[in-house]
């Protein structure tokens, strides 16, 4: 059921990803990032409110509420550095550096915090390093030297955002069920209002650009319920590792729909990625 789950998240955050990357690029203003993130995660923040009948909340205790704040300001900063930075640099490669950033986060923590790892899980967990590094090999070296440079480091920053908001997540308990996901798609909104507010960098989205960034949100939200379930149900380490394989359905449609450039090593990044997740399923 964790491994389901944490799929499920993985390739609905992949989606997102993309489309947060176009929603930006179809504005063409880098100062409308936090206003397309804040759309995203009001549109979240409801789909999660609509699965609380689904996701019964027992008890959701003082720590709970702390660990879930904390989680949705990661998870809040993280989305409109990770969509500057998908408009700024190749998909293709922005998206790779994003999961191995965020995957590298819980899988120091996670066995730090108690996790327990068979070893068939521990191979699948250090494969997904060099998987997601394979899928991060520049394919364009030249050609956007400057931009992905910029576009890498924004990346890593967010990565490492989202892998705290894992082990965040981790740390709540499975009595609290989808509340945690509630109150981090809250606070995340209300973070980036009142980041938006205070700098003056809420503009009028255009057309286009606004209803993708609304799919981003209904993909996100749906992300952060399975998320935080599989989060509290198996080992952190793990299922960040699934999810952070999320650059894979990412790249696939930067190749697929934008014509990006897919080589030979970062196919068997996702040959490895494939290999990690069936390690997961039988250990």
């Amino acid at each position: 059921m964790v491994l389901g789950l944490a799929i499920a998240a993985s390739l609905s955050l992949g989606v997102a990803d993309y489309l947060a990357g176009v929603a930006l690029r179809r504005d063409g203003r880098t100062n409308a990032a936090l206003t397309y993130t804040a759309v995203a995660f009001g549109v979240g923040l409801l789909l999660v409110v609509l699965a609380i009948p689904f996701a019964s909340i027992d008890e959701f205790s003082a720590a709970d509420v702390a660990w879930s704040v904390a989680a949705g300001a990661a998870f809040g900063l993280s989305l409109p550095l990770l969509m500057i930075g998908m408009a700024r640099g190749p998909i293709a490669v922005v998206a790779p550096v994003l999961g191995l950033t965020s995957l590298a986060v819980p899988a120091i923590a996670g066995p730090l915090l108690g996790d327990r790892l068979s070893d068939l899980e521990l191979i699948g967990l250090l494969i997904t390093f060099p998987a997601a590094a394979m899928i991060a090999l520049d394919p364009h070296p030249t050609e956007y030297a400057l931009t992905t440079g910029r576009a890498v480091a924004l990346a890593v920053t967010a990565g490492g955002l989202l892998g705290s908001a894992a082990v965040f997540f981790g740390r709540t308990s499975t009595d609290s069920g989808i509340g945690p996901g509630v109150v981090a798609q809250l606070t995340g909104l209300l973070l980036l209002l009142g980041v938006g507010l205070l700098t003056g960098r809420i503009v009028r989205p255009k057309r286009g650009a606004a209803e993708a960034a609304v799919i981003v949100g209904l993909l996100t939200g749906f992300s952060v319920v399975l998320s935080v379930l599989a989060y509290q149900r198996g080992p952190v380490a793990i299922v960040a590792a699934v999810i952070g394989l999320a650059p894979g359905p990412t790249v696939a449609l930067a190749w697929l729909l934008m014509k990006e450039r897919i080589t030979v090593v970062q196919s068997g990044g996702f040959a490895l990625g494939v290999a990690a997740v069936i390690l997961f399923a039988v250990g």
